[in-house]
């Protein structure tokens, strides 16, 4: 039974990059009533104050497809650290952290640093599912691919391969506000009881990778 109301809860959001994605989280929050406080610097210096979290957002910029300078997993592993004594306990409703990442982490030739920063994010995410899920601490990712561009990012086969990229099935390209749509699912009290999961909102693009899952 979840008790935090959505209409009065707080959310953290942390962003270092794709700001389209993040205006979108946090205009979604802001409409469905929770009280949210954007932050672009370090992890370890994010907690906004001693008051509790029922939500926090991570948001690495990995969805342009470009290697990081700062990497997502060890961010977000230092993100939740910072907040866990101010996440909202299990007797309350427990919390939900989101992360943000990219298909690419299904693999791509042309971007495998990139891809490999992805995939960590994706390790990071189970991980710490396992780890504070009987806190309450749900831990989830939604995984996007770049919004409001076209199809595709190159109309030609990935240079040395036969590869092209991924478009999305659904015949439109995915907006930012389709990301945080998957995001706010997430955070929603009665997602209580999923964690550890990976939801591609990509139009089913992902269903086309080389590597798909």
């Amino acid at each position: 039974m979840i008790e935090n109301n959505p209409m009065s809860a707080r959310a953290l959001v942390l962003s270092h990059g794709d700001e389209a994605v993040t205006d979108a989280v946090v205009a979604i929050l802001e409409r469905d009533g929770w009280s949210v406080t954007l932050r672009h610097g370090d992890a370890a210096d994010v907690v906004p104050s001693d008051q509790a979290l029922d939500g926090v957002v991570y948001v690495p910029g990995l969805l342009a497809g470009v290697t990081q300078q700062v990497e997502p997993a060890t961010t977000l592993l230092d993100l939740v650290e910072a907040v866990r004594a101010h996440l909202t306990d299990a007797a309350h409703g427990g919390a939900r952290v989101v992360a943000v990442g990219c298909r690419d982490w299904l693999g791509w030739p042309t971007r495998a640093r990139a891809a490999a920063q992805s995939a960590g994010l994706i390790a990071a995410v189970r991980s710490l599912a396992l780890a504070h899920g009987r806190a309450g601490i749900t831990v989830n990712a939604v995984i996007g691919m770049p919004p409001d561009t076209d199809f595709t990012r190159g109309a030609e086969p990935a240079l040395g391969t036969h590869l092209y990229e991924p478009i999305p099935l659904t015949g439109q390209p995915v907006t930012a506000d389709d990301i945080a749509a998957t995001v706010a699912f997430f955070l929603d009290p009665r997602s209580a009881y999923i964690t550890g999961q990976v939801l591609h909102c990509c139009g089913g693009a992902s269903l086309l990778s080389s590597m798909s899952v």
